[in-house]
């Protein structure tokens, strides 16, 4: 028979069953050096296959297979280098993290605009649909209960998969000038005001991305290969990343709490254990080149819960926290493993296309 779930002593809150889990001083500085060596791999990696791709003359299977190499590596630019230095955990140094924030720019989208929507919005609102802007896909997606309904979201766990693969142009050409014509992020003000200046860095990233990524290649390779080639890393990188966060929140275990849900102070943590999962990837090869990938990313609620520690580190919190939760009786949601993800948030997407999804949800409309 299993042991009994144990009581969480008198005056002692998840919040506190939490910090008990933090690595010790000594443990983040090692786990922020091992996060520094792998920047610099990857950094080696897109350096390398970029050439291999843009400046030699190779078959053309080289130049596909450098094509991979480079879409890989430029996703883990943005959840192993982009995503930490946006997040203040890339280093000790604000103005180290303050320059690879640009990572994010040179990527194509705007690090500016991007701190507002993550790190405020969708951090401090997990799966709170009016807030959390990175679950606002309408009208080619229906992530949330309380989102209207389309008739064609009936077919969205099926058609959004490719669509998926197009965030990353959609940022680049579409998003971010209505972010800064509307001053919105869907439907949240932007706390920050647009400025000149702003809007000048924002337009510089787009340039400097443009520059790398086509321009550069066209002065050696024809315009329809730059463009085949362009597009298709684009839509790998786009992908990658949206199913990376997809499988974390939009799945048919978390939840999706009301605007008026408390989540708060002591409330945070309990929060972000309702709305966020992690993913078991315990294959013996395949689990730490995801991880390696995702940038610890298989461990979201981690990350939730303290966004400034480098992701190398999240493994190590995960266990503890997790054995400490399964000793209380604490709900810790984890997929077994990343085709159980995918077949949760397809669950899920079925679920959201349907026309009467839950007692709670908007009356559905054409």
């Amino acid at each position: 028979m299993n042991e009994p779930a144990l009581l969480l002593p008198a005056r002692t809150s998840i919040s506190a069953l939490w910090r008990s889990a933090l690595p010790s001083p000594l443990e983040e500085r090692r786990a922020r050096r091992r996060l520094h060596l792998k920047a610099w791999l990857i950094a080696a990696i897109v350096a390398g296959s970029y050439f291999v791709l843009v400046v030699t003359d190779v078959a053309l299977w080289l130049r596909f297979v450098a094509a991979i190499v480079l879409a890989m590596a430029l996703v883990a630019v943005g959840t192993g280098v982009m995503h930490d230095a946006n997040h203040g955990s890339f280093s000790a140094h604000r103005w180290v993290n303050r320059m690879l924030c640009y990572t994010s720019d040179a990527l194509g989208a705007s690090s500016w605009l991007w701190r507002m929507q993550h790190n405020g919005l969708h951090h401090g609102n997990t799966n709170v649909a009016g807030f959390d802007a990175d679950i606002a896909l309408a009208p080619f997606a229906r992530l949330a209960p309380t989102q209207p309904w389309r008739w064609w979201h009936r077919a969205q766990h099926i058609y959004i998969w490719p669509l998926y693969g197009f965030l990353t142009l959609k940022n680049l050409l579409v998003s971010d000038f209505v972010a800064l014509a509307t001053k919105r992020l869907d439907v949240q003000p932007l706390p920050r005001p647009v400025t000149p200046a702003v809007v000048a860095r924002i337009a510089a990233g787009k340039v400097v991305h443009i520059a790398w990524a086509v321009v550069l290649p066209l002065a050696f390779n024809p315009w329809w290969t730059v463009l085949a080639f362009y597009l298709g890393c684009s839509w790998v990188v786009g992908f990658t990343l949206a199913i990376t966060f997809q499988l974390a929140h939009c799945v048919d275990i978390a939840e999706f709490p009301e605007a008026d849900s408390p989540r708060r102070g002591d409330d945070f943590v309990v929060h972000q254990l309702r709305t966020t999962c992690d993913i078991a990837t315990p294959m013996p090869i395949v689990g730490p080149f995801l991880r390696w990938l995702v940038g610890g990313l298989d461990h979201q609620i981690e990350h939730h819960l303290a966004p400034r520690l480098p992701h190398t580190v999240y493994g190590k919190v995960a266990t503890r926290f997790r054995d400490l939760c399964r000793l209380y009786d604490i709900e810790y949601r984890q997929h077994p493993g990343v085709w159980a993800a995918l077949r949760s948030h397809t669950r899920w997407l079925r679920r959201m296309g349907a026309r009467v999804v839950l007692a709670r949800a908007e009356p559905a409309t054409v």
